[in-house]
């Protein structure tokens, strides 16, 4: 797989794999750093887990939104409350988990937003 077809994936509470092949990852300990990297960076796909977070996850979601509306991303996690869910699920998520596992299911989800991700056409 090429760098260009590997996605990009941002992880905020939860520490990603060290090395993965079919997937570049960026890691933000608080969501306030998440919010800062999302200003500067583009992901394929974002992964929040509410263990440690500096923000309630709806707050992130909402201030995810606004700076990307159309951002896919995913809520992982144990801790998750129904709250959380339910802003997760208000703002857009693609997925609730009860853990992330191995990140295999994470990869996947990740390639499949990136295969349909529209092409900038060039004039």
């Amino acid at each position: 797989m090429s760098e260009a077809a590997t996605p990009c994936i941002l992880s905020i509470g939860t520490e990603p794999p060290a090395d993965s092949p079919r997937a570049s990852y960026v890691f933000a300990q608080t969501g306030g750093r998440a919010i800062e990297l999302m200003k500067l960076l583009r992901f394929d796909l974002i992964v929040a887990s509410p263990q440690g977070l500096d923000l309630p996850i709806p707050v992130l979601s909402r201030q995810m939104r606004a700076i990307s509306p159309w951002q896919k991303w995913a809520l992982c996690g144990a801790e998750i409350t129904t709250q959380d869910e339910l802003a997760a699920r208000c703002n857009g998520a693609l997925a609730v988990l009860d853990e992330v596992g191995d990140w295999s299911e994470i990869e996947q989800m990740a390639a499949n937003v990136r295969r349909r991700r529209p092409v900038a056409v060039q004039a």
